[in-house]
């Protein structure tokens, strides 16, 4: 594992600071069409300590308009899942969806809590 000391910025609120590795990302930005000026980026990090930090960018390009950010400490990887849902209205996004998925590959434990395993 490769630990990195990140800050997070929030808008409204302190930033987050912690040692620890990315485990998930994902993006709706694309070099054409609407997603090239307005988009989400979306990072899930695994603190040292064990926690998790789910990071929610919502960047714009256009003028007059301001990007947003959010993110949340959190301590189990079901929490992130249900926090990144909160933040868009009870499903998860195309790029909370894609950092979700890379992160149950880089951490067995974000992968218990994001598969659904039925016998």
């Amino acid at each position: 594992m490769h630990m990195e000391k990140h800050t997070i910025t929030r808008d409204g609120d302190r930033p987050i600071v912690f040692t620890g590795e990315r485990i998930g990302a994902g993006s709706t930005h694309s070099n054409q069409g609407g997603n090239e000026f307005r988009y989400t980026d979306v990072y899930i990090y695994r603190t040292k300590g064990g926690k998790y930090v789910a990071d929610v960018q919502h960047i714009t390009r256009w003028q007059g308009e301001r990007s947003t950010s959010k993110a949340a400490a959190l301590n189990t990887p079901a929490e992130v899942v249900e926090w990144l849902k909160d933040d868009n209205d009870g499903a998860l996004g195309r790029a909370s969806q894609e950092a979700c998925e890379e992160a149950a590959k880089n951490d067995s434990e974000f992968g218990k809590a994001f598969v659904e395993e039925v016998e």
